[in-house]
């Protein structure tokens, strides 16, 4: 098998528009969770969100690609400027690789939901009369279907192999990660763009995940709402971003002498069969995906030197993914860092766990592993080392990356530096 190198970065998040701002304000523990109100309008019980503020896609892309973007969902927009970055950052434009054998895998877990939304109550006059037929040139679907953006991104950079979207929930950043990881690997692909982009910040959002106990109700001030590991926290707070990273085999990748933030050196996915949403105590499940993804890496559990953990803040997710890595690591799992980028930015849904692999690639490439912030009263189940507060000067050369979601899936993925 082939080994598999990420050669490009973008990212579109509160925290930062491009990796280096992003690593820097993540290392920085910089809460960018803020007051809702519609939230509050509409009675809910939460009533924070993490969003992008000032994105505008003019500042971010060419005149002529924002011709063709503007006016289309958010999402949409965060995935082409994150996969822009990404491509450009890669160097592949003026590159010469075999365009067959460059693809695109997207992921989204709601993709244009709130524009789904928007349109169904102009059309219906939010539901009084029946639903008009849109124009003949709408751009509607354009909007809110997921694979739009990796056909725009394929269309205009000549990715000609591969474009799939994904919609496996909030593990979909890590699993479109992976599907790029074996497509390059067996070598059926020599490039793959593997990306992530959510902008689920709307009313059916809110209240879908309220009703059902998901989101943060903490009484406290809104930059303090998503805590991690934290005794109490009280569930996690709705986030919005986008992440792209280019894949590539290792010696084509240097032959062409591109830039290699890190290698991936394995992913796995799993299934707990259990509930949609409820998760088992013991932390099985993760501790099988772990094991498993560690194992088909070649890589030791003492070999892990940082964690990137899903760290929802929800009471749940946190024991569970604590007691999983108890299982894998025995009292070594004491000595790791582990750290939850959400508590900085919230939780957008599938691009969460690639923006986890975009934090732990910094922390690879600078020797700094960024803190969980909002980190107060410790919880006894809790009880392992989640870089409370601040960051810490710590050597990653491989780390692993954590990621949960909506019907019981479990995923990860083992990432080293190349020498």
């Amino acid at each position: 098998m082939r080994r598999v190198v990420v050669t490009g970065v973008g990212i579109v998040v509160p925290s930062g528009i491009g990796a280096e701002q992003f690593w820097r304000n993540n290392t920085a523990g910089i809460s960018y969770t803020r007051d809702e109100p519609s939230m509050v309008a509409m009675g809910l019980k939460s009533h924070v969100v993490a969003r992008v503020d000032g994105f505008r896609v003019e500042d971010h892309l060419p005149a002529d690609a924002v011709e063709e973007v503007s006016g289309l969902s958010r999402f949409v927009q965060f995935g082409v400027t994150a996969g822009t970055q990404a491509i450009e950052d890669a160097g592949l434009l003026g590159s010469d690789f075999d365009r067959e054998r460059a693809g695109i895998i997207c992921s989204s877990a709601i993709g244009g939901t709130p524009e789904f939304q928007d349109a169904y109550e102009m059309l219906s006059e939010s539901g009084r009369v029946p639903v008009r037929a849109l124009p003949e040139h709408s751009r509607f679907y354009d909007s809110v279907f997921l694979n739009f953006a990796p056909a725009w991104l394929a269309r205009r950079y000549g990715l000609e192999g591969h474009c799939t979207s994904l919609t496996t929930g909030c593990t979909a950043g890590i699993d479109s990660l992976g599907l790029g990881f074996d497509l390059v690997r067996s070598g059926e692909l020599d490039v793959a763009v593997t990306a992530a982009a959510e902008a689920p910040l709307s009313g059916i959002a809110y209240a879908t995940l309220d009703v059902i106990g998901s989101l943060s109700r903490t009484d406290c001030p809104p930059e303090r709402a998503s805590r991690p590991f934290d005794a109490r926290r009280g569930g996690f707070v709705l986030g919005e971003g986008s992440a792209t990273l280019v894949l590539e085999e290792l010696d084509a990748a240097r032959r062409r002498g591109a830039r290699v933030y890190g290698e991936v050196l394995a992913c796995g996915s799993l299934n707990n069969a259990h509930h949609m949403t409820d998760l088992a105590a013991d932390g099985a499940s993760m501790a099988a995906v772990v094991s498993r993804c560690l194992r088909e890496g070649g890589v030791g559990p003492d070999a892990i030197d940082y964690i990137n953990a899903h760290g929802s803040s929800t009471p749940q997710n946190d024991i569970f993914e604590t007691r999983a890595f108890k299982t894998v690591f025995g009292e070594r799992a004491r000595a790791i860092p582990i750290s939850s980028t959400k508590s900085m930015i919230g939780h957008s849904l599938s691009s969460a766990s690639l923006v986890a692999v975009v934090a732990t690639l910094g922390a690879m490439r600078t020797g700094v592993v960024p803190p969980t912030i909002n980190y107060e009263f410790p919880d006894p189940d809790c009880d392992l080392d989640y870089v409370p507060n601040r960051s810490r000067q710590w050597p990653v050369r491989t780390a692993l990356v954590t990621a949960s979601g909506f019907g019981g899936i479990h995923s990860c993925t083992v990432l080293g530096t190349v020498d």
